[in-house]
């Protein structure tokens, strides 16, 4: 059990870089300091692969199938503390990720927009469907202009 608790503790460890580094992601994206993204994505990509491999860990010491039934019938107080501990930084993690994500989406369609003022395309309006059915984008940058 004290291999179990110390694998843990290294992938709460490993949770909370990723924490901080999804926290510097969101503060680059709020103060629009895109250079630093690279970095910092780079960074995160490598915790993941490093959580993902401990995580590989953590599945293979148990043999039933439900993780939190395996901790919570150890009845090992650690075990359980350390296990409902990691377990509220994982979903903090997934929450940043998600704010990080939905602001990266935003960025993307506004980003999208102003190609499209920029270079006189209304990607809606352009838009139509063919014969089969398929959506179909006019590519002349004189659609929607009348003599």
């Amino acid at each position: 059990m004290t291999d179990l608790l110390s694998l843990l503790q290294n992938i709460q460890n490993l949770s909370q870089q990723l924490l901080d580094c999804l926290l510097l992601e969101k503060q680059a994206l709020d103060n629009n300091r895109l250079q630093e993204l690279t970095e910092i994505s780079n960074h995160k990509q490598t915790l993941l692969e490093q959580l993902d491999q401990l995580d590989k860990l953590r599945a293979a010491n148990v043999v039933d199938k439900n993780f939190n039934t395996f901790i919570v019938n150890s009845k090992n107080q650690s075990l359980i503390t350390q296990w409902n501990s990691t377990r509220k930084l994982i979903a903090s993690c997934q929450q940043q990720n998600e704010i990080n994500g939905r602001l990266l989406n935003k960025r993307s369609m506004v980003n999208q927009d102003i190609l499209s003022i920029l270079s006189g395309r209304n990607q809606q309006a352009d838009e139509t469907y063919n014969a089969h059915g398929n959506q179909v984008g006019s590519t002349s940058l004189f659609n929607g202009i009348k003599a």
